[in-house]
């Protein structure tokens, strides 16, 4: 794959216009396309990566390269495939000549009546996540499912007023929710496929619901039942990240959800994350954000 300039996505406008689809927009919070309706319009290769926008793609194999955060997914099968913020994707489309089956959702936090903030999405859902995220696997009954419900959004989205925005929502929120299921009863399978990989995605699903994130890795490790050196070498293949970074993401991540969607004082959000003195916790988020958490607060209340 030739590397493409990256672009970097803050919003549903911008996700649009790197696609070429600013003309199709129809909300700040959410989009829905279809390949094959779309397919001569946007770019065949692209590498995106999102600050504040949730994907979800339902797809029926094509001759297509997907890489997520520099690792290679095999999308040639029906495939489910979720991407958080922060992370980056290269698409390289192989052929002019294909069939695209499938749809792609963007959504942002807001439009979801149950989630506060982005952390809440990527906390609430396993497939969601900052660094990791497998494609699904799905057979063709699963598959039938999956489309119907994105082919009933679509159709709703031509038409798109106050009911059908509320239909849109609830469809939605099937289709995560019995995405989650299927992956509590392992109905899915996924392309996971080293042991350091599994130990990777794993070890994010935990860091993302543990209280007070702030912990020696040796606890997490722990936990895990592995050693913090094997678990660090897991997360380093797998990433190309240290586990202390993955650690301080997902504080910095939570403490930002925080500081702008609470009034807890810095005082409770310090030792909500595991710090010990408020202090430590000022300067550690100063040095990962360039901004005292009262900076930061202050200057998102004011938007």
């Amino acid at each position: 794959m030739i590397k493409k300039e990256t672009f970097i996505m803050e919003n549903i406008s911008e996700t649009l216009k790197a696609l070429n689809l600013s003309k199709y927009q129809k909300s700040d919070h959410f989009h829905i396309l279809k390949f094959k309706d779309h397919y001569h319009e946007m770019p065949h290769q692209i590498s995106t990566k999102s600050n504040g926008v949730f994907e979800v793609t339902v797809s029926s194999g094509d001759e297509t390269n997907i890489r997520v955060d520099g690792k290679d997914l095999d999308s040639f099968n029906d495939h489910l495939f979720f991407l958080a913020p922060g992370q980056t994707i290269d698409v390289d489309v192989q052929s002019d000549g294909i069939d695209p089956k499938g749809y792609m959702i963007f959504f942002t936090s807001e439009f979801l009546n149950f989630a506060t903030s982005s952390f809440s999405v990527i906390q609430r859902f396993p497939f969601f996540s900052m660094n990791y995220s497998p494609m699904y696997f799905m057979n063709k009954k699963d598959s039938a499912l999956f489309m119907g419900y994105m082919e009933r959004i679509y159709k709703e989205f031509q038409n798109m007023n106050e009911n059908t925005i509320e239909i849109i929502r609830s469809l939605l929120t099937i289709i995560l929710f019995e995405a989650k299921r299927s992956l509590d009863e392992n109905a899915f399978k996924n392309t996971i496929s080293s042991r350091a990989e599994e130990i990777t995605f794993n070890f994010e699903t935990l860091l993302k619901n543990t209280k007070q994130t702030k912990r020696k890795l040796s606890y997490f490790a722990d936990k895990l039942s592995i050693s913090p050196i094997y678990l660090s070498e897991c997360i380093k293949k797998t990433t190309g990240k240290s586990a202390k970074k993955l650690i301080t993401d997902y504080i910095i991540m939570e403490a930002k959800s925080l500081l702008t969607h609470s009034l807890d004082t810095i005082d409770y959000i310090a030792d909500h994350l595991g710090f010990d003195d408020t202090s430590n916790f000022i300067n550690f988020f100063k040095k990962n954000t360039s901004k005292t958490p009262n900076q930061y607060r202050k200057l998102k209340l004011d938007k």
